[in-house]
C-alpha cells in the first residue's frame, strides 16, 4: 500500500513552469488594464477642462452682454452702442496720463505725447483685451498642450494640434421665408460688435472633434 501511495502522490509540490508563465502573463494584463484606465481617465479630465475653458468664455461674455453697453465698461475695446465713444475718450485720457508719467520719469516731458491708435468696436480688439496679460480670460490654457488657449479656424480630426482649442462663431438670422433660420460663420477680427450679436462657443475634444458649449447673446 505504501508503494502504491508513493506512486500516486506527487513527489514535487508548488507551481509548475506553466503556472508561473500564466501568473506573469496575468500580472502583465492587470498592469496594462490599470495603465490604460488611468490614461483614459486623464484624457477624459483634459476634455472636461477644455469644456470648462469654453464655459468660462460663455460665462464672461453672457454676463457682460448688457453691461458692455453701459458707460465706463472695461475693457473698453469690448464696449458696444453709444458707450463706445465715451469709452474711447476715457481710454485716451488714461493712456495720456500714463504716457505723461512715463515721459516725466524719462526726462522727456517736453516732447509731444503720441498715443497708439485705439480701434474700438471690432471683435479683434475685444479679443486682444480679453486675452492680454491681466485680461479676464488671459489665464486659460489648452488642457492638452498646456499652451495659452487659442482660437482655431475649425476643429479638424485630421489635425490633432487643434485638440483643446476653441472656436467662436456668430449666428446671423436670415430673412423671413428663408429655408434656413440662421447662418453660422467664424467670428473674425473685423466683425463689428457695437451691436448685440449671437455667439456660439465650441471646443475641440481630444480627437479634435467639435463639442458645442452654448449659444448666447453678447
Amino acid at each position: 500500500m505504501e508503494q502504491i501511495a508513493e506512486k500516486i502522490s506527487p513527489k514535487k509540490l508548488g507551481p509548475t513552469l506553466a503556472d508561473i508563465v500564466f501568473l506573469v502573463f496575468l500580472a502583465g494584463v492587470l498592469v496594462s488594464v490599470t495603465l490604460l484606465g488611468r490614461l483614459a481617465f486623464e484624457e477624459g479630465m483634459k476634455t472636461e477642462r477644455s469644456k470648462e475653458n469654453g464655459e468660462a468664455w460663455v460665462k464672461w461674455m453672457s454676463e457682460n452682454s448688457a453691461e458692455r453697453f453701459k458707460d465706463g465698461f472695461k475693457p473698453a475695446a469690448c464696449s458696444g452702442g453709444p458707450s463706445v465713444a465715451g469709452a474711447l475718450e476715457r481710454e485716451k485720457k488714461e493712456l495720456t496720463k500714463v504716457a505723461k508719467l512715463a515721459a516725466k520719469k524719462d526726462g522727456t516731458e517736453d516732447e509731444p505725447v503720441t498715443l497708439p491708435e485705439i480701434p474700438i468696436g471690432t471683435w479683434g480688439e475685444c479679443f486682444k483685451a480679453l486675452t492680454a496679460k491681466g485680461g479676464p480670460l488671459s489665464e486659460l490654457t489648452n488642457a492638452f498642450s498646456l499652451e495659452p488657449l487659442t482660437l482655431v479656424a475649425k476643429c479638424d480630426p485630421a489635425d490633432l494640434s487643434t485638440a483643446g482649442g476653441y472656436l467662436l462663431e456668430k449666428n446671423v438670422n436670415t430673412p423671413a421665408g428663408s429655408s434656413i433660420p440662421s447662418v453660422t460663420s467664424t467670428l473674425v477680427n473685423t466683425d463689428l460688435i457695437v451691436e448685440k450679436i449671437n455667439v456660439r462657443v465650441t471646443i475641440c475634444d481630444k480627437g479634435a472633434y467639435p463639442t458645442k458649449i452654448a449659444d448666447f447673446d453678447f
